[in-house]
């Protein structure tokens, strides 16, 4: 899946994906595979059965579910990767494409945005530029 969206004014993983989608992943994430009863079951009643059963089909189409058989008409959707390869995967997109279209200014906001979230942030961004530059000379 490649990242058609970001929404800044959201929070977690519903910054690149819908609200419902981002739920059912991180239920099955936490739960393991699940049918849509089961996913509807784990979001609450407010999740109606048909709304899950056409979002979690959306990800299987986006490649980020995957849809076994588990009985009479019934399916189990389990996670196409982990929870981290998704987000690993994700920030790598993230990242290339606004160094790519912003450059060096995108580059010292990050800085800014390490030192802000979390001091030791910077360490970690300097230990990081060190193993690259070490790495390619």
């Amino acid at each position: 899946m490649s990242i058609h969206r970001f929404n800044l004014d959201g929070s977690g993983l519903g910054r690149v994906l819908g609200t419902l989608e981002a739920r059912i992943l991180e239920a099955i994430w936490q739960e393991g595979p699940l049918t849509v009863r089961e996913m509807a079951a784990a979001l609450g009643p407010e999740c109606h059965y048909k709304t899950i059963l056409t979002v979690a089909n959306r990800l299987v189409d986006k490649g980020l579910l995957l849809r076994e058989p588990a009985g009479d008409r019934a399916f189990r959707y389990r996670a196409a990767e982990s929870r981290d390869a998704f987000l690993d995967r994700v920030s790598a997109s993230l990242v290339s494409g606004v160094v790519g279209e912003f450059g060096k200014r995108s580059l010292a906001h990050f800085v800014d945005a390490a030192q802000s979230v979390d001091a030791a942030y910077l360490d970690e961004l300097e230990r990081l530029v060190r193993e690259r530059k070490e790495s390619q000379g």
